[in-house]
């Protein structure tokens, strides 16, 4: 028998292996997941990948420009008529007299095979080509901007997530605690109808009451249930995928002054850098506009062969051949305003960057001093709600000693248990809040990312 069930056990184990829950992760491992499989910070990267292609692509304006062309065919064509002066005798100084007649050339068909190579290189073009590279360049260094900007988004999100599956958990364990609560004051209740010491109407709202906090406590359940599904979507993961967390909680005391922080994220922030290197770029855009005032030159080679016969095409190098080179010089000296309405867009598309640029900075310091009073806030409430916890805690204990001895009311009972509950969850939600809204204020200080990687080292 003893064999028996440890084969059945072994069994059991075989079978429900594939569905053993994983190990509990702690927040930094849930960050460096979402670092990898987070769909926006994916596509993102994906971006400033092409970004960096841009750049070598900006190269193409100094760069010669080669091409390679051959070709193999057979030309075809009827009878042709045309007009054309034929000579028809001399008049009598000897000169050619012509008159215009109609002239016919046989039908045929011939052999084209061609092979050729072209150069073409840009000498001048008003700038164009060196601002094209800085422009991209500039372009690069603000998708760069971008991508830190998303990861600092993505773990954000991720602490978000993370804290509100704690908070929600901790909610729950509350609710628990409550049910528990009203199990114990139906039963005490119902002894005490037993004993003739309440009345049945007693018995009767104390079954109400755990079915009013059954309820709560079934409600929570779900509320937990759908932030652990959001916590692993935010990590880039199927929203069913089995989820237990290492319950991680700190806190700062406090925070340096605003104008302080706000110095720390005009050197930090991703966002401030992505603005001034935007700036940047619609700068390089005015200057761009301005090339096509200016004459373009460039040179150009080519070699080509040409015969009916294609061996004589690819054979015998030294005849067959055509070699042109020279320089082109272009200038657009009007085309209907199209260059100035050009370069006064360019100008005023600068001046609109420039002042999101400055709004990004206005807005980003009255986020900053919103985050900053939101956490002391909470900070206040929870010490607050700490000296409310135990008042609460005293206030249930004495109401529940004061009914059991028959000098208080089971509505007594019931709104100092509320009251403890509501202390509990208020207690809990502060704290959890308090540590979302530290991590928002790293995000907008743009630190939130370096600060994890200082905390798992």
């Amino acid at each position: 028998m003893r064999v028996l069930s440890m084969s059945i056990a072994l069994v059991v184990l075989l079978i429900t292996g594939g569905f053993a829950q994983e190990e509990a992760l702690s927040l930094q491992n849930c960050i460096e997941i979402a670092l990898t499989k987070n769909p926006n910070l994916v596509r993102t990267l994906n971006l400033d990948e092409s970004a960096g292609e841009d750049v070598t692509a900006s190269y193409a304006g100094i760069l010669p420009a080669i091409n390679l062309d051959a070709y193999t065919g057979r030309y075809q064509w009827g009878e042709q008529e045309y007009e054309a002066s034929v000579p028809v005798g001399r008049d009598s100084s000897g000169n050619y007299i012509y008159e215009r007649r109609i002239r016919t050339d046989p039908a045929d068909i011939t052999n084209r095979n061609t092979f050729g190579v072209s150069v073409s290189q840009n000498i001048f073009d008003g700038g164009e080509w060196w601002q094209a590279i800085s422009y991209a360049k500039s372009q690069k260094r603000a998708s760069e901007y971008t991508v830190e900007s998303m990861i600092n988004s993505t773990v954000l999100s991720v602490q978000e997530a993370f804290f509100s599956l704690l908070k929600q958990q901790k909610l729950y364990e509350v609710n628990q605690i409550a049910v528990t609560r009203s199990e114990d004051n139906l039963n005490k209740t119902e002894k005490m109808f037993e004993l003739g010491a309440v009345a049945k109407v007693d018995v009767y709202r104390s079954r109400v009451n755990l079915g009013n906090d059954k309820i709560q406590m079934l409600l929570q359940k779900n509320a937990v249930l759908t932030a652990r599904q959001q916590l692993n979507l935010v990590m880039g993961r199927d929203p069913q995928t089995p989820l237990e967390l290492k319950p991680e909680f700190d806190l700062p005391s406090a925070f340096p002054e605003v104008d302080e922080l706000f110095n720390q994220a005009k050197e930090m922030n991703p966002d401030l850098k992505k603005g001034e290197e935007d700036v940047n770029s619609y700068d390089l855009m005015v200057s761009r506009s301005w090339a096509v005032i200016w004459p373009s030159l460039g040179a150009g080679f080519s070699y080509d062969r040409r015969n009916e016969g294609i061996e004589r095409v690819y054979k015998g190098w030294d005849k067959n051949w055509s070699i042109s080179w020279g320089v082109s010089l272009s200038w657009n000296l009007f085309n209907g305003f199209r260059d100035k309405v050009r370069i006064q867009q360019s100008k005023l598309a600068l001046r609109n960057v420039q002042e999101t640029y400055e709004e990004t900075r206005r807005n980003l310091k009255s986020t900053i001093v919103q985050l900053v009073d939101n956490f002391n806030s909470y900070l206040e409430i929870i010490d607050i709600n700490e000296d409310n916890l135990e008042a609460a805690q005293e206030e249930h204990r004495l109401a529940s000693e004061r009914y059991r001895i028959g000098s208080g009311t089971s509505l007594e009972v019931r709104e100092a248990q509320v009251n403890l509950t509501r202390a509990e969850q208020t207690l809990v939600a502060a704290k959890y809040n308090a540590r979302m809204s530290q991590a928002q204020l790293e995000q907008a200080l743009g630190v939130i990312y370096k600060k994890s990687r200082e905390t798992s080292e």
